[in-house]
């Protein structure tokens, strides 16, 4: 790691710089072909030291070059950004209280095609506010001294920035846990899904009935979203949204596929389906909807689905390929007894999108 000059922070010190070198991007599963001649600039804006020097360190392992702040205006922070016209891309990584300085750079005409942002941290934030911001790909929340799960989570997103898919199912379990995945096609199936999983919970890992009917509705709207909402026609034109408790069979190309796994420590569910039309706005609509109570039955659905299956887990990430598929993981932290409502600093959510993680700068 080497120390560089750059822009000065705050009380007179230097930024951190620390130089990685980029990793080539998977020859498949990635959506965009990285090299290693690309080069990835980061910033990190955290008051507190040794925490951003932390941040700094998990974004060299993934090629980044990195700079660190404890606290600076946009102005600067845009200079120092400025002054390395070679990088193709920049990750823009601050601390919740920094948040607001973090939108202002991301809402800066030059910065929206190949800059991207993430918010970790303790403190309550307005996350639906947040997801409504261009650029803006996840907001991490820190659970526990003992766990490496802001760590984990950051390094995943910040990979994925660079060219790699976003983490599977097993990166969230210890090595060897085991894994199942299963295809859907009807309400039974789903119906079946379901129960599976609140026995595995209320049986097997000693989880309270109320935990384990909480997971299990996650599960149940997981895979209604993907059986009811996501398929369409060759038009386009949604095929069983108009109603989301009719009977239905799905073709065997368009199944869901459900995959779950335990480490005894967390619970990992998952849905994919081909379709890939979940869009970032339907997100924002639910978090509102929920916040303020609202229920819009209209559609097929409460509008609150996606929602509830944030506040329910302890991280929820969505992998948008659009046209192509739609993949939402949940982790539930089996070692905490949470509410399975209300919104808590702690709980992370991944959301990028396909689009707006393929920006680069112009050469």
């Amino acid at each position: 790691m080497a120390i560089g000059h750059g822009h000065p922070a705050s009380g007179g010190a230097g930024p951190v710089i620390a130089s990685g070198v980029a990793p080539s991007a998977a020859s498949s599963g990635g959506h965009v072909a990285g090299t290693t001649r690309e080069r990835s600039g980061a910033i990190v804006l955290d008051k507190n030291r040794a925490s951003g020097k932390r941040m700094a360190r998990i974004l060299v392992s993934a090629g980044y070059t990195v700079k660190t702040f404890e606290d600076e205006p946009p102005q600067a922070l845009w200079a120092a950004i400025a002054a390395e016209p070679d990088f193709s891309s920049w990750l823009l990584l601050g601390e919740s209280s920094a948040a607001p300085t973090l939108c202002s750079l991301l809402a800066r005409p030059e910065a929206r095609r190949y800059c991207r942002g993430l918010v970790y941290g303790g403190e309550e934030l307005d996350v639906s506010t947040l997801c409504e911001q261009p650029g803006l790909v996840a907001v991490l929340g820190q659970r526990g001294a003992q766990t490496r799960d802001l760590e984990t989570e950051l390094l995943g997103v910040a990979n994925y920035l660079r060219g790699q898919p976003l983490p599977p199912l097993q990166a969230y379990l210890m090595w060897g846990a085991s894994a199942y995945s299963t295809s859907i096609n009807n309400v039974a199936g789903r119906d079946a899904a379901e129960a599976r999983i609140v026995k595995l919970c209320s049986e097997q890992l000693n989880i309270s009935s109320r935990i384990a009917n909480s997971v299990g509705e996650v599960v149940h709207e997981l895979l209604t979203n993907a059986m009811y909402d996501a398929p369409v026609d060759s038009q386009g034109r949604a095929i069983y949204a108009h109603d989301r408790t009719a009977p239905i069979q799905l073709a065997t190309e368009d199944r869901v596929i459900f995959r779950y796994g335990t480490d005894g420590l967390r619970l990992v569910v998952e849905t994919a389906d081909r379709f890939g039309r979940l869009r970032r706005l339907d997100l924002v609509r639910s978090l509102r909807r929920a916040a303020t109570g609202q229920v819009n039955r209209a559609q097929g659905g409460a509008g609150i689905g996606l929602s509830m299956v944030y506040r329910t887990a302890q991280a929820m990430q969505v992998d948008i390929e659009p046209g192509t598929r739609t993949r939402v993981t949940a982790v539930f932290d089996l070692e905490t007894a949470r509410a399975a409502e209300g919104s808590r600093p702690g709980r992370s959510l991944i959301f990028p999108d396909l689009t707006m993680a393929a920006g680069r700068r112009d050469p």
